[in-house]
């Protein structure tokens, strides 16, 4: 497995956190100040504050699924590849990928100098 199919899972872990940023943020966007929000509209094109948020959040809510999914797909080939590999390089493998550590957490961890954790990691990719 590459490196880049390793690491998907953190990738669309990053892309789901986005999402849900985003669409946290929505439910407190407010463009006109201190004034409150009712669903009339308010200059501009006469579209309804309201109707594109609520628009906005449908959007966004489809495309944390979808993410969802593509997390839980991306895992299942991740969790197989782990699984295959012998100790300690399954647990580095876990606390890099997965759990998104850096090495000298999981030298520290693993009771091993961050750079043979490092060391030990690229070998097992590269070998596999």
């Amino acid at each position: 497995m590459e490196l880049k199919e390793l690491f998907a899972v953190q990738t669309e872990l990053n892309r789901l956190k986005s999402l849900c940023l985003e669409k946290s943020r929505l439910k407190d966007f407010n463009p006109y100040g201190q004034k409150p929000m009712t669903g009339m509209p308010c200059g501009g094109d006469g579209k309804n504050l309201l109707e594109w948020i609520a628009e906005e959040t449908d959007r966004l809510d489809r495309e944390i699924e979808a993410c969802l999914r593509r997390v839980q797909k991306e895992r299942e080939k991740v969790e197989r590849y782990i699984d295959a590999a012998p100790p300690p390089e399954k647990d580095i493998i876990r606390y890099r990928v997965i759990n998104g550590m850096g090495w000298g957490e999981i030298g520290d961890t693993l009771r091993m100098d961050r750079r043979t954790a490092s060391r030990r990691f690229y070998e097992y990719i590269n070998a596999h």
